[in-house]
């Protein structure tokens, strides 16, 4: 915990830095994995941080649906605390004026974590990891992005987005991608000027898609540079009047975008729990991914948290496949492993609130390492869903995935694992959200649903 000190040593030292900075913009992420914002002026700000006070906010927003319809079990009732983590600070490229900061949610004494609160469960889960295991992980992620294009009504308002960029594929530098390229590397530099030292960016498959890739870091370090990241190629996008969008299918003809996840288990040498032997580690690391495959079916509920991620769910895209399996550098695994102890999950995308996606994958790989779990569904050298069921069962892949979120929240309300590991003050309102969402877009268009979600992720 960042002591009170601290906490005015790095708001100085920031402002000492950036001392055009006006607003302060307080971010908390919600379930639907939206970010909530509240704009402090600067002077208030300060007045706040050296007295050791927080913002309130009401719980309702554990229960948002669109449209700011409360689901089933809401109340405009309570409220909570929001902490700003100075150490989250950065400014907000193309606003010298602007200053954003991450914060917690807390309780009335402004330390203690409420139960709530997704970034707090994903630290919590990453120290008890360290506490039971003597291992750590080291995550990282690929940000995959398409640039669209609004037709507008005759009103003002969006009509469509339109995909842009046409002439264009996988890692290539077309006449078109060259028209894209100032913005992509305005983008690139903005996020170095942030602090953000990607490791590399390319084209994708799809027409106007770009690909990101973070560095790798400690669980919230690697959220919260994801979302940092995320903000600003919007930003950047919009000074070119295009929309960047997470939409995981917005062409059918191509695999669309998901959110990887490299992941890695580290022996923390530190720790009075640690593995006394090379072999030992191994197992434990073998034991933290078989974890994973174990409730794959539940961490989806998670990592592909609307109807629209479901459709990434099919062989022969390249995006993972059917099945819970994992290959060596196969694309068409959901685990694609690139190390031996560096694996990537491809079933996650923009939709997913990564703290709690995070929190799931974490539960899930500490309850293998727990119980020793096999890693077996593999090694498969292709989908597993073009193998025959004889070569599948060979393998040990048995388990088929959800192909709808209604399908993953039955399977993640019936796990007991992932559930007591990150709390029914979670889960609760979680499922009642996105139940309550598969219910309320009953009523939308298809063109409604698409316009929604893409204006907003």
């Amino acid at each position: 915990m960042i002591s009170r000190d601290n906490h005015m040593a790095l708001w100085q030292k920031f402002k000492d830095t950036n001392p055009g900075t006006e607003f302060v913009l307080v971010q908390f992420m919600g379930y639907n994995a939206n970010l909530l914002v509240r704009a402090i002026p600067v002077a208030r700000f300060e007045d706040l941080i050296k007295k050791g006070r927080t913002f309130s906010l009401t719980r309702a927003i554990f229960y948002l649906l669109p449209h700011d319809h409360l689901a089933e079990g809401g109340e405009p009732v309570g409220i909570f605390y929001l902490k700003p983590d100075l150490s989250t600070l950065y400014v907000q490229p193309g606003s010298c004026h602007r200053a954003v900061v991450v914060a917690d949610g807390v309780q009335t004494d402004g330390d203690t974590a409420i139960s709530e609160c997704p970034r707090s469960r994903l630290k919590y889960l990453s120290g008890l990891m360290v506490q039971e295991t003597g291992h750590y992980p080291l995550v990282g992620f690929e940000i995959e992005v398409v640039f669209m294009t609004r037709v507008k009504n005759a009103d003002g308002s969006v009509a469509e987005y339109q995909l842009t960029n046409k002439d264009h594929s996988f890692q290539s530098l077309t006449t078109d991608d060259e028209q894209q390229m100032p913005m992509v590397e305005g983008i690139a530099r903005s996020l170095h000027a942030a602090g953000i030292r990607i490791e590399q960016f390319h084209a994708e498959a799809a027409p106007g898609q770009w690909e990101f890739v973070l560095p790798p870091a400690r669980p919230v370090d690697a959220v919260d540079t994801l979302l940092k990241a995320r903000g600003i190629i919007s930003r950047v996008a919009e000074n070119y009047q295009l929309r960047a969008t997470m939409f995981p299918r917005p062409s059918e003809l191509h695999a669309g975008n998901g959110a990887h996840v490299h992941i890695s288990c580290n022996q923390d040498r530190s720790s009075p729990v640690h593995s006394q032997t090379n072999k030992t580690q191994d197992r434990m690391q073998e034991s933290f991914f078989a974890g994973i495959l174990e409730h794959l079916p539940a961490i989806l509920a998670f990592t592909l948290p609307q109807q629209e991620s479901y459709a990434r769910v099919q062989s022969g895209i390249w995006s993972g496949g059917e099945y819970a399996a994992w290959g060596w550098e196969n694309k068409e695994a959901p685990l694609r492993r690139i190390e031996d102890n560096h694996f990537e999950l491809k079933l996650m995308d923009g939709f997913a609130n990564p703290y709690l996606a995070l929190s799931a994958l974490l539960a899930a790989g500490v309850d293998g390492m727990k119980k020793g779990t096999q890693l077996s569904a593999g090694p498969c050298s292709k989908g597993a869903g073009l193998l025959t069921p004889e070569e599948r069962k060979k393998l040990g892949i048995h388990t088929l995935l959800p192909k709808t979120l209604s399908e993953s929240l039955d399977v993640l309300t019936s796990n007991t694992v992932i559930c007591e590991s990150i709390g029914q003050a979670i889960i609760g309102p979680y499922v009642a959200i996105k139940r309550g969402e598969i219910e309320q877009v009953k009523t939308w268009t298809e063109k409604q649903r698409r316009n929604y979600l893409i204006s907003r992720y």
